[in-house]
């Protein structure tokens, strides 16, 4: 009897040992949510352990007799689970941190040790790490080529409770089916846009790296978003990450690395443990800002012990205090990998953000992943390759599912998967459709129609001096119209100078490809019947747009302009573009705007000639444009350029000639604008515009160089904020214009204040120039009379004595998208009408 016990117990106990226990799931932080990374899961009295990878996935399995799983780690409270042996089961985990016991044992303790660089052991490592940087870089290479393979998936992210009464996973049912509720413990992901690229880059010494593109494959709703530009903001928000890089970038947000020289100036530095199951051994250290409102990173970094000081590893972080707009959450996995000369590079990168740009429980995550394989060095890798289907810059032929399966180095996620099915179940929805289409409105303001859109709303209705009420209706093609060509054009009417106004254009696209994608080749015929103020170009912004109609001052000059044009287009890939055209204007004068000559003796000043004359010009321009690595948003209607740090020149020149096609004047005029974006890494950034011009001939004062004024109450970047309109012109003229955002880096230390997220700004802009003689007043019998008031005061000047100074000081992110300016005017405060003083305000929504 006791044998046959006997033998049934140990037949139990093999049958329980032969089944095998697997256990899977997500460890994250308890507080937070975020996945946590590394993490060590390992079974009681088992040597079988694991870690949890970059998004804190795990699964471990055993055929061990099984029951409690721990969950451990520097830095946390240890966790053990019961299990069920012999079964598959999911357990997630919340893991808190060791760091909120310390700051609540800190509050009873008499006094916290004050954090210190000198004699910090801690910092003293850092100080050699910093040391051999460049050492370990892969940078030190004069020629390296790689493949880099690329991936963008962004989700919508619901908390539990708002996916549970979500209209919109109610209404399109296929999107809860495809959700993801494991990636963020406690949250539905709708995973909403994906992307692909597959790229070949080398790189020459210290120049940029230049990216053949190999594939490309991306979910797109065409038909209502600039997509491609699109493309380029996201690249500008979600950058390439390097540790070894002195500063990272997040949009327009510059982060010092942990690394960097100046590091140890804002960074604490922790020594937290030494790993010894790796090789060679890694001192793990925990890095964490000193000012908690300061755009830094916080985390830890994985450094050998093998004397070269290398970074092997980063995970990095935000906290919240962090003067960081949008951004709920910020992770990012750095992984680096050794040739054979001991140089790093990056292997592979994992950036997850959460952005909280809607209401409360609903954000947006996205997930960028860069995976780097084929890495050469030397002179042989610049010699690569990437096939006759591809050129550097351009969109490559698209690639087979055969391709993607075998240039992959790793397999899509089930949500990753569930964005390209659900962009392609949305296009086929109507009333997907019609959402998109009332949003696309909202914020173009423009109501599509298929083949034209019409528009801009925002530009229906204005008013002025010289038209009283003006209403207006536009409208323009679109690709569903022709590729090939552009229409584009609008009527306006005037109550009070009862006046009817045009503009009609055509663009004809030279390549295969549509006149909105880079590069550009085409040429555009346009005429036009319109009002204008003298010396305004408003780039980005119609002149009649609503705002735009709320002026300070005297605005009562103005002019009517009747012009035909004809103008050729040519971008190449290096960023260089070439515009040649030829414009034809007939200007007349408007408002109490006169053109009279000086040759009418029997007037005095103030006094108004019966005989108004008309100005024509006949003229041809020619404009060449050098900006290396330049990225923009190409939108539908405009392109913007992205600011990337990157110098752009302009320089433009135009000929008038006399008696061709009605021109008066013969003339010549040229100018030079350079601009450039200087980042100061933690004292934030400076924009630099340094312009020159003149003017070559004897021309009345509506062809000198009129200084763009503004006379509105918004502050304008490119504008003198305190001029007013007309009131200085010069044929020669040197300008430098600097604005510059301190992001926070002092307000971030004032208790309280820094609560509110404010952002320092400051600008300074100085013009200086003359008119020469041959072109002032009463020197030639053929010039206008300069502009003056109703008491006869001259109201337009050369700029002469002293150069136009303004200044400004200012703060932004004032509720996250206002920008104030209190601006002061420094020079010629004598001249009629002139405001010292003003306070001016700008819509501007930046990270």
């Amino acid at each position: 009897m006791r044998l046959a016990l006997l033998s049934f117990l140990l037949l139990l106990f093999t049958h329980v040992q032969a089944q095998q226990t697997t256990v899977k799931g997500q460890i994250s932080d308890a507080q937070t949510g975020v996945p946590l990374s590394n993490i060590n899961v390992g079974f009681d009295n088992s040597t079988v352990k694991t870690l949890s990878d970059a998004q804190g996935r795990y699964t471990i399995s055993s055929k061990e007799a099984v029951k409690m799983l721990n969950f451990s780690a520097v830095g946390r409270r240890k966790q053990s689970l019961p299990i069920l042996p012999g079964k598959i089961q999911e357990i997630h985990v919340r893991m808190e941190s060791l760091e909120q016991d310390l700051s609540e044992v800190s509050v009873t303790a008499e006094k916290r040790p004050r954090y210190k660089n000198k004699d910090n052991p801690a910092v003293e490592f850092m100080r050699k790490v910093i040391e051999n940087r460049d050492q370990n870089n892969v940078s030190f290479h004069k020629n390296i080529a790689f493949e880099e393979y690329e991936k963008l998936c962004m989700s919508l992210s619901l908390t539990s409770e708002k996916a549970r009464k979500s209209s919109l996973l109610k209404k399109y049912q296929f999107l809860k089916q495809n959700a993801d509720t494991v990636k963020q413990p406690g949250k539905t992901q709708i995973p909403v846009f994906m992307q692909e690229k597959l790229c070949l880059v080398k790189q020459s010494g210290l120049s940029k790296p230049e990216r053949a593109v190999l594939g490309e494959k991306q979910s797109r709703i065409d038909q209502y978003l600039d997509e491609d530009g699109l493309n380029e903001f996201l690249d500008k928000v979600y950058q390439h990450i390097d540790i070894y890089d002195h500063d990272i970038g997040l949009g327009n947000q510059r982060f010092l690395s942990p690394i960097a020289e100046l590091a140890p100036q804002f960074y604490k530095f922790f020594i937290l443990d030494t790993l010894k199951d790796v090789t060679p051994w890694q001192i793990k250290m925990m890095v964490s800002p000193k000012n908690k409102q300061d755009v830094l990173f916080a985390g830890y970094l994985y450094i050998s012990l093998d004397g070269h000081y290398a970074v092997q590893r980063a995970e990095l972080s935000i906290n919240n205090q962090i003067n960081l707009n949008w951004v709920k959450d910020l992770q990012i996995a750095l992984n680096y990998t050794s040739d054979s000369m001991d140089k790093y590079h990056l292997s592979k990168s994992v950036v997850g953000m959460d952005l909280g740009i809607f209401k409360k429980g609903t954000s947006i995550f996205g997930e960028r992943t860069i995976t780097v394989n084929k890495f050469e060095f030397g002179d042989l890798a610049l010699q690569r390759t990437a096939g006759q289907d591809t050129l550097v810059g351009r969109k490559p032929v698209k690639q087979t599912d055969d391709f993607w399966q075998s240039s992959r180095p790793e397999l899509l996620s089930s949500n990753e998967k569930a964005a390209y099915a659900n962009i392609d179940s949305l296009k086929n929805s109507s009333s997907f459709k019609r959402t998109m289409a009332v949003a696309s409105t909202v914020l173009t303001g423009y109501i599509n129609e298929g083949p034209v859109e019409i528009g801009s709303l925002s530009s229906f209705y204005s008013f002025s001096p010289v038209e009283g009420s003006r209403f207006k209706i536009g409208g323009q093609t679109t690709d569903i119209f022709s590729k090939k060509f552009f229409l584009d054009g609008h009527v306006a009417y005037g109550t009070k100078d009862r006046r009817w106004k045009y503009d009609l254009g055509v663009t004809e696209s030279l390549t295969s490809r549509s006149i909105y994608e880079f590069p550009v080749r085409s040429i555009a015929v346009r005429h036009s019947f319109e009002t204008q103020i003298p010396g305004q170009d408003l780039n980005f912004l119609e002149d009649d747009n609503f705002l735009l109609s709320f002026k300070r001052g005297v605005n009562d000059k103005w002019m009517y302009n009747r012009k035909w044009s004809l103008e050729y287009l040519h971008e190449t890939m290096q960023h260089i573009s070439l515009r040649l055209s030829y414009k034809n204007q007939v200007m007349q004068a408007a408002g109490k705007l006169h053109f009279q000559r000086d040759n009418d003796d029997n007037l005095f000043p103030g006094q108004v000639s019966n005989q108004e004359v008309n100005l024509s010009t006949s003229e041809f321009v020619a404009e060449l444009r050098w900006a290396p690595h330049e990225k923009f948003y190409q939108g539908k209607r405009f392109r913007r350029p992205i600011n990337n740090g990157y110098p752009v020149f302009t320089l433009s020149g135009a000929v008038g000639i006399r008696g061709l096609l009605g021109g008066d004047y013969n003339y010549q005029n040229v100018t030079l604008n350079v601009a450039k974006r200087f980042y100061l890494s933690q004292l934030g950034f400076s924009d630099v515009i340094v312009e020159g011009g003149a003017i070559f001939g004897k021309v009345p004062f509506p062809l000198l160089s009129i200084h763009r004024a503004n006379q509105t109450y918004a502050y304008q970047l490119s504008s003198y904020n305190l001029m007013n309109f007309m009131e200085f012109m010069s044929d020669r003229y040197v300008s430098l214009n600097i604005q510059h955002s301190f992001n926070g880096f002092f307000l971030n230390k004032i208790p309280l204040i820094k609560k509110l997220q404010w952002r320092e700004v400051a600008s300074i802009k100085i013009l200086d120039g003359n008119v020469t003689e041959k072109n002032r007043q009463g020197n030639h019998r053929e010039h206008y009379r300069f502009p003056s008031d109703d008491k006869g005061r001259r109201v337009a000047f050369p700029i002469e004595r002293s150069p136009y100074i303004e200044g400004s000081v200012g703060l932004s992110n004032i509720f996250k998208v206002l920008r104030v300016d209190v601006v002061k005017r420094f020079t010629h405060l004598n001249n009629p009408g002139v405001t010292p003083m003003g306070i001016r305000a700008k819509l501007n929504v930046d990270f």
